[in-house]
C-alpha cells in the first residue's frame, strides 16, 4: 500500500524534471537557429517602396538627370527654319547661277588661277577690301561696337599706308588687328531684325529678305558708289559703269576659291538646293551671332 502512493508521486517528478531539461536544450538550440538564419533572411530582395529615397537607394548606379536651365534649353533648340515661298523661282535661279558659275565660268576661272599665281590675286582681293573699308567701319559704328570700328580704322590706316595701298595685308600681323566683315545685314540682325524668307538672286546669289536689304545700305556705304554712284559728275573719265566692272572684277578675282567652297557644300548633298540654303542661313545667323 505505501509502495503504490510513492510511485505514483515520482512518476509525475521524473516526468517534470525530463520537460524542463528539453527545454533548456532545446532553448540554445532554437536562438542559434535563429542567429543562423538571419542572414538568409537578410538577402532576400527589398520589396518595391514608392518613394524617392526608396528609388535612390534600390538603384544607386542610376544618375540623377541634369538639371537644365533656360541658357542651355535655347542652345539645345535647333534653329528655326526659314520660309521658302518662292520655293519655284529660288530652285530656277539657282539652277541657273550653278550652271552659269559652276559650269559656264569654272574654264575661265581655272585658266585665270593657273596664269595668275595666287599671292597676286590675293592682294588684289586685299585691295579690295581695303577700298570698301566704310561698309565694315560704319556698321560697326552702327552696332555700337567701338573696338571693331577701332580695329578697321586701324587696319585701313596701316594697310593703306605700310601694305602699299592695302595690297598687303599688313595689320593682320597683329592679333587684335584680325580682318572682319560687318555689313548692314548684320547690323539688323543685331537690331534683332529675323532674317524673313529664302531668295535667291540672279548671279548674286543667296540670300534672305534682311540680306537683301543690308544689299541696299552696303551699296551706300561702297566708295564706289560714292565716286560713280548716280550723282557723280559722268564724263569720257568717269563712266557710271565703272562701278560694276570693279565689282565683277572682285568676284572674278576670287572665283577660284569661291567655287572650291561651293563644290565642298553642294558636291556631296543628295539635294544641292537644300544644301546651299542650309549653309548660307547657318553662315549668316553665326556672323550676326558674332
Amino acid at each position: 500500500m505505501n509502495v503504490m502512493p510513492r510511485r505514483l508521486i515520482i512518476f509525475p517528478l521524473l516526468a517534470a524534471m525530463l520537460l524542463a531539461g528539453f527545454d533548456c536544450y532545446a532553448a540554445p538550440q532554437t536562438g542559434a537557429a535563429d542567429k543562423d538564419a538571419t542572414p538568409a533572411v537578410s538577402k532576400v530582395a527589398k520589396p518595391f517602396i514608392p518613394s524617392a529615397t526608396a528609388e535612390s537607394a534600390a538603384q544607386p548606379s542610376v544618375a540623377a538627370p541634369k538639371a537644365t536651365t533656360p541658357a542651355d534649353d535655347e542652345y539645345d533648340a535647333a534653329p528655326a527654319p526659314v520660309a521658302d515661298p518662292l520655293y519655284r523661282w529660288n530652285k530656277f535661279w539657282f539652277g541657273f547661277n550653278n550652271l552659269f558659275y559652276s559650269g559656264l565660268m569654272r574654264p575661265f576661272a581655272k585658266g585665270y588661277a593657273y596664269v595668275v599665281p595666287k599671292p597676286l590675286r590675293q592682294g588684289l582681293t586685299n585691295a579690295y577690301q581695303n577700298f570698301i573699308f566704310p561698309i565694315r567701319f560704319l556698321n560697326a559704328l552702327l552696332q555700337l561696337d567701338f573696338t571693331k570700328a577701332s580695329r578697321e580704322f586701324g587696319r585701313f590706316m596701316i594697310n593703306s599706308t605700310l601694305g602699299i595701298g592695302g595690297l598687303m595685308d599688313v595689320a593682320k600681323a597683329d592679333p587684335n588687328l584680325q580682318p572682319g566683315n560687318e555689313d548692314f545685314g548684320q547690323t539688323l540682325g543685331h537690331y534683332g531684325m529675323g532674317d524673313g524668307f529664302y531668295i535667291v538672286w540672279p548671279l548674286l546669289g543667296p540670300s534672305s529678305v534682311r540680306d537683301s536689304i543690308g544689299l541696299v545700305g552696303d551699296a551706300a556705304a561702297n566708295p564706289l558708289t560714292w565716286i560713280f554712284g548716280p550723282w557723280a559728275i559722268h564724263d569720257d573719265y568717269n563712266p557710271w559703269y565703272w562701278s560694276y566692272i570693279i565689282k565683277a572684277g572682285d568676284v572674278f578675282n576670287n572665283l577660284p576659291g569661291t567655287l572650291e567652297a561651293y563644290d565642298s557644300v553642294v558636291g556631296p548633298a543628295v539635294d544641292p538646293y537644300s544644301a546651299m540654303k542650309d549653309a548660307y542661313i547657318q553662315y549668316r545667323r553665326n556672323a550676326v551671332s558674332k
